[in-house]
């Protein structure tokens, strides 16, 4: 009996030291989801699945997406947490509430770090956070 005791506690000591811990996504090669941001409101940023997203390509250190409107492109930097966005352009088509795109690209200008907790996504500047993204899974290629 003492023995299947201490064998129940060493495995629940196991999960509980493993299960807590939270594998964080890479930057690079996953899609970001607009989660929170002060100054758009979430109805905005649920109104359409692709809304207000971030792309990271690693091979090319280009980083793509879209607004609630146009999409946009341009470079990043990466250096540890460091994270700041260069030379970004963007299509320029006239949408409704274009207020929220004007704020999503500001925020992208100010970004100078970043944090990933498991499959959430911070953008800092300076110590505040600015933006929260999710992890979203790609979408199946159409056939």
């Amino acid at each position: 009996m003492k023995k299947i005791f201490a064998a129940a506690a060493l495995l629940l000591a196991m999960t509980a030291c493993g299960g807590s811990q939270k594998k964080a996504l890479p930057l690079e090669g996953t899609t970001w989801k607009l989660a929170k941001m002060e100054t758009i409101p979430a109805k905005a940023i649920d109104a359409e699945a692709d809304f207000f997203t971030l792309q990271f390509n690693a091979a090319d250190t280009l980083v793509s997406g879209r607004t609630n409107c146009n999409r946009f492109f341009g470079k990043y930097e990466l250096e540890g947490q460091k994270l700041e966005f260069e030379n970004m352009g963007m299509t320029r088509m006239a949408c409704p509430e274009m207020e929220y795109e004007d704020a999503f690209v500001k925020m992208l200008d100010e970004v100078d770090r970043f944090e990933i907790d498991g499959s959430a996504l911070k953008l800092y500047d300076d110590k505040k956070v600015v933006a929260e993204f999710r992890a979203v899974e790609n979408a199946p290629a159409k056939k």
